[in-house]
């Protein structure tokens, strides 16, 4: 076989929150790794996006770091950077299982030959996820941890480079200001990708407009609403499509929390014999309220855009290496942000995605 999928970490009980360090021993060329967790829940009230159980994921080899930001926007970065959303299962019933995927690609898509992780390059490779079982499901009190690794087996590559991307600035966000951040300018930038998630408030009310200039603002390369770039950019992705579960209670407001943030289309069905009348009142953001007439359990057919709240600023071609953002030749770049009047409870962050050559 060309390719495989090796188990790095069996399912392993994380019912404490900490830090879950795995050295990364293996030496074929890596496609991408995958964090699961696996949250068992114990109650009928959500509590958070199961993602949430997954603070933060990192991969370093000593000092250097390759990937660094959220779960929530390494899987909003896997969407955007290949095309494919990972797997979550929003399960919000009693003794049921919430599942996420959190993956690291390393190329423009699974098995890209030109962009891989080498583990010969480097010296140390560690992967640092950071988790907390209780931030997700519907009140856990069982979670287990599990990661996989695609390898190159027989006939492996020798790719040019690979994709890194980390959270490089990040604030509760403040209604109707305006922030600068220095960008990196040492290696290519593929995607820059604000991101602001947010129970209560869409993308484009919690960021108003977005500026990316060259040289001290010499060269503007964007400028324009939140909402402009929107409808030119995200909807270069198709919507994608999520299900879950759960439990309404008669004439009483629940709230669901899901992965899309904008243009979300929601549908429950009742999944036991039931008249039950259900409603969604209207609520901005990733949660969603679902009232019913009767208690009844419910089945969720999801559908919408901005995964996590995060939004795409594609610098190039996705696909063509040689069109992205070359920044090297640059005495600085700079992303102008300007909040709108959204979510003054949300963290604010900024992600770059770059290629890093060999």
């Amino acid at each position: 076989m060309r390719h495989r999928s090796s188990e790095l970490l069996a399912a392993t009980s994380i019912t404490t929150a900490g830090t879950y360090v795995l050295d990364i021993k293996v030496k074929e060329p890596i496609s991408r790794l995958t964090a699961i967790v696996r949250l068992t829940n114990s109650s009928w009230t959500p509590t958070q996006h199961p993602c949430r159980a997954i603070t933060t994921i990192e991969l370093v080899d000593g000092a250097d770091v390759l990937h660094s930001m959220r779960g929530i926007y390494s899987q909003a970065l896997a969407w955007y950077g290949t095309g494919k959303m990972p797997f979550n299962y929003l399960n919000f019933t009693d003794n049921g299982l919430a599942v996420a995927a959190v993956p690291i690609y390393f190329g423009r898509k699974l098995w890209d030959r030109d962009l891989a992780l080498v583990p010969s390059r480097f010296n140390n490779l560690q992967l640092k996820i950071v988790h907390n079982y209780l931030a997700g499901g519907a009140v856990p009190d069982a979670a287990t941890l599990e990661v996989w690794a695609d390898l190159f087996d027989d006939d492996p590559p020798s790719p040019q480079g690979f994709l890194a991307a980390q959270s490089l600035w990040s604030k509760t966000l403040v209604a109707s200001t305006i922030d600068y951040v220095e960008l990196p300018t040492d290696r290519p930038i593929r995607l820059v990708m604000p991101c602001v998630s947010s129970s209560s408030e869409e993308p484009d009310i919690n960021l108003d407009a977005v500026k990316l200039t060259e040289d001290h603002d010499k060269k503007v390369v964007l400028d324009m609403g939140l909402l402009e770039l929107l409808q030119l950019y995200e909807t270069q992705w198709p919507e994608f499509t999520e299900y879950g579960e759960g439990r309404t209670l008669a004439n009483t407001d629940i709230t669901f929390y899901l992965t899309p943030a904008k243009d979300i289309t929601l549908a429950a069905f009742a999944s036991e014999d039931s008249d039950a009348i259900i409603h969604y009142p209207w609520s901005g953001g990733q949660a969603r309220i679902i009232d019913g007439s009767l208690t009844t359990t419910i089945n969720l057919l999801i559908k919408g855009r901005c995964p996590h709240g995060a939004v795409p600023l594609p610098m190039g071609v996705m696909d063509e290496i040689d069109s992205w953002w070359d920044v090297r030749k640059l005495g600085s770049a700079r992303a102008r942000l300007t909040t709108g009047p959204g979510d003054t409870s949300a963290l604010y962050e900024l992600i770059v995605q770059q290629f890093r050559s060999y």
